[in-house]
């Protein structure tokens, strides 16, 4: 009891609050790793900045965070008295009884599912109407609404909500209880300062790449030239194409049937793979003819502006 601080405590306040805000910068980074590979290997193919800061933040998932771990709280917290929800420690929240999953979990589950969704759709807007940017984009995915949001990744929200509930949320919140204590309670004075310093310089950072990245989009412009030289450097990209194309198919007719044979085999694995991979777009995409997205990323790897 002396480890743990109950809710009726007078520093409960404090203690969300520094919570929240460590779990802010730990989900706005995570978050950037996540999209990073994620576009790396799966829609962009390339290394790119998935956000409009400069630095390793996306702040999208770090609201995220902080909204399934406040969610998660007041539900569970408020309703305690009501109904038995998933509290393994024994202490999560410091409600009075352990508990597996129960049927009740459906309830948070899906309110955190709805609000994650709801978020990444207010943020797309901001971004597309507010800034002209897409920093993600949904509009080849079946049933997206105006690109930002599609069911497909709605579904991936709730799974990363199930597995917050499940595998994150009464561990972090011990955790990070734990260290309020170490900090703020049974510290002394000159760690606690440091502690406050060192969490309003990480803060400080955030902000004025925050300020300077908002600043940088606005002074975005996309002119038409830079279309037009965009377009050309595109039409000769293909005629490349088309011109390695033809070498290769000299080739291959000069070459002695057995490497023509080993060849055919290599193509028709390929050819397999392509239309397994083809079936899986023509369950997702609009238009399997297409990439999964424009590219939204100039030479740099940073968002471009749209041009309406």
């Amino acid at each position: 009891m002396a480890h743990f601080i109950y809710l009726a405590d007078s520093s409960l306040p404090v203690k969300i609050v520094f919570i929240l805000l460590f779990m802010f910068i730990i989900g706005s980074f995570f978050g950037y790793v996540l999209e990073v590979f994620f576009r790396r290997f799966v829609t962009a193919k390339k290394w790119v900045n998935p956000g409009f800061m400069k630095g390793p933040y996306l702040p999208l998932y770090g609201f995220g965070v902080v909204l399934m771990f406040s969610l998660s709280f007041f539900i569970l917290y408020y309703l305690k008295d009501k109904m038995i929800f998933y509290n393994p420690t024994g202490d999560l929240f410091n409600l009075s009884y352990r508990s597996g999953p129960t049927v009740n979990d459906l309830l948070p589950l899906s309110i955190m599912s709805v609000s994650m969704v709801l978020l990444e759709l207010v943020a797309g807007i901001i971004f597309v109407k507010g800034f002209k940017v897409r920093l993600w984009d949904y509009s080849n995915m079946k049933g997206n609404f105006l690109g930002v949001i599609c069911p497909l990744f709605s579904f991936f929200w709730m799974v990363i909500c199930v597995i917050f509930y499940y595998g994150l949320n009464p561990f972090l919140y011990k955790m990070f209880s734990d260290l309020f204590v170490f900090l703020f309670i049974d510290s002394n004075v000159s760690l606690t300062i440091i502690s406050i310093f060192s969490l309003g310089m990480i803060y400080g950072v955030f902000l004025i790449d925050l300020i300077t990245s908002l600043n940088l989009f606005s002074r975005i412009i996309k002119s038409v030239k830079d279309l037009a030289i965009i377009q050309k450097y595109e039409n000769v990209r293909e005629e490349q194409k088309k011109q390695i194309h033809s070498y290769k198919e000299k080739i291959y007719s000069q070459l002695k049937d057995s490497i023509k044979f080993k060849e055919e085999s290599d193509e028709k694995m390929k050819t397999g793979k392509k239309k397994i991979s083809s079936f899986i777009k023509k369950l997702i995409l609009i238009n399997p003819d297409i990439n999964d997205c424009k590219d939204n990323y100039d030479e740099n790897g940073r968002p471009i502006k749209e041009d309406k």
